[in-house]
């Protein structure tokens, strides 16, 4: 397998080019950006990935769980797909759609990057302090800060929702919830609620062993992509 990964690198290009775009500028250059690093996948061994990940597989596809929902990756094209239930009549299925650039780059970033001798330490840290990481890569709490606000307008559908996700709660704050990102890696959320001196304040905490699974640019994506997760189940949640 291919050690060196051109996948984010290329990616972090675009970021620093779309920094002074309009967002429809953003995602159109995101959209060419996943186009282009695409093939860049079907460059790395996937039997290697196979056995790494215990992935489901078939002739056509590699299957992985991402934050509470199934993806697959095309074993000829690389295209990225989230793999939605519906029902038609009587009958289940899941509905294939493409795979947006954040979720892609996580995928195709922990699929090729991740080291072989990856293991998870058992501690805990924000992405700031994990090893190598300088204190103002701009990664931190800030980041999530309109998320803390809207999840403590309604703690029980946050609370729903982390557990939805396959979340376990754990004594972390005032909400703690330990959430499976892929089958065999995940990250805490520390939340403490508002009160009458201080506003909420959510952490995404990782295990320090992360940047031996994924690029720190990637951590943002998964970051993202879990709070994105979050809200969407908290909305469909009854009122």
């Amino acid at each position: 397998m291919r050690r060196d990964c051109p996948l984010v690198c290329q990616e972090e290009n675009v970021t620093l080019k779309t920094n002074r775009e309009s967002n429809k500028e953003r995602r159109n250059n995101y959209e060419y950006a996943k186009e282009k690093i695409r093939p860049e996948f079907l460059k790395y061994d996937q039997e290697a990935m196979i056995r790494r990940f215990s992935l489901k597989y078939d002739r056509e596809f590699l299957y992985l769980p991402f934050i509470g929902t199934e993806y697959r990756v095309n074993r000829q094209s690389g295209e990225v797909e989230r793999l939605i239930p519906t029902t038609s009549g009587k009958t289940e299925m899941l509905q294939p759609e493409p795979a947006d650039y954040m979720e892609a780059l996580s995928i195709y970033d922990i699929l090729c990057y991740a080291k072989p001798d990856a293991a998870l330490s058992g501690r805990w840290c924000l992405v700031n302090s994990l090893p190598g990481v300088g204190q103002n890569n701009g990664l931190g709490d800030n980041a999530v800060t309109e998320d803390a606000r809207y999840f403590d307008g309604n703690p029980a559908a946050y609370q729903a929702a982390c557990r939805e996700l396959g979340g376990k709660e754990i004594p972390c704050g005032d909400i703690g919830y330990e959430i499976p990102v892929y089958p065999f890696y995940p990250v805490r959320l520390r939340f403490y609620l508002s009160d009458e001196e201080f506003p909420a304040q959510l952490s995404v905490l990782f295990d320090e062993n992360t940047l031996r699974y994924m690029h720190y640019e990637t951590t943002y994506y998964v970051v993202s992509c879990l709070m994105r997760a979050i809200r969407s189940r908290m909305q469909k949640l009854p009122v």
